[in-house]
């Protein structure tokens, strides 16, 4: 009985020989990388050596940097606005608004602790204008429904709420207390003991969210 063996031809293997792609995996990989050196200075060849795969795969699959781009945002994006909408759907109907809008400020930043490259991406994005932050705002922000958004109006047309413009209170959630995700090393270094307790993070979220919704109580 004998053996055959196949051989490769030298070089790069053909995009045919490749593994397929795991477009959820490596648009993980891209967001990270988009999130940390910014849209100029991530490089497809590192997302593309992360993924496993080869740089004409990734253009391959994706078109450009800017379909990258894109692609890996509307993951990000998608994933935070499912799970946030999913879990709002789980409380009690007796639940009143500042209960749902607490465990909405904690369904927030606990996604984002799982997630944290969306935020560290939107830090760098919403520091300056351009095409690609006019369409993070048109597709995600003003085409989509949040619950934080939607509890903030609706405490406020009530009056359990302050009138304050929702920019400050989403502000100080997303970007104020979504520090304590997206700055996480900091966090730690102020205070070693929060890297060695497993809940540590739990508490932090819950006292962000406590502060924010009695702040907002009229």
């Amino acid at each position: 009985m004998t053996t055959e063996t196949v051989k490769r031809r030298p070089g790069r293997p053909s995009q045919s020989e490749q593994s397929p792609v795991d477009d959820e995996a490596c648009l993980d990989r891209a967001l990270e990388a988009f999130a940390e050196r910014g849209y100029e200075g991530a490089s497809l060849r590192e997302i593309a050596t992360a993924c496993g795969i080869s740089h004409g795969l990734l253009n391959a699959r994706f078109g450009s940097k800017q379909g990258l781009w894109t692609a890996a945002v509307e993951q990000g994006m998608d994933r935070l606005h499912h799970r946030m909408v999913t879990l709002q759907t789980r409380l009690p109907k007796s639940a009143g608004l500042d209960q749902r809008l607490h465990a909405a400020c904690v369904d927030f930043l606990e996604t984002l602790a799982a997630y944290p490259a969306i935020i560290q991406l939107m830090n760098i994005e919403g520091s300056r204008n351009s095409a690609r932050l006019d369409y993070i705002v048109e597709t995600f922000f003003r085409n989509r429904e949040w619950p934080v958004a939607s509890l903030l109006e609706e405490g406020r047309d009530s009056g359990l709420f302050r009138p304050v413009h929702i920019a400050v209170p989403f502000t100080l959630l997303a970007h104020g207390a979504g520090a304590l995700v997206a700055l996480r090393p900091l966090v730690e270094a102020v205070d070693e003991r929060l890297s060695n307790e497993p809940e540590a993070q739990s508490r932090l979220i819950t006292s962000a969210a406590d502060l924010i919704v009695r702040g907002l109580r009229a």
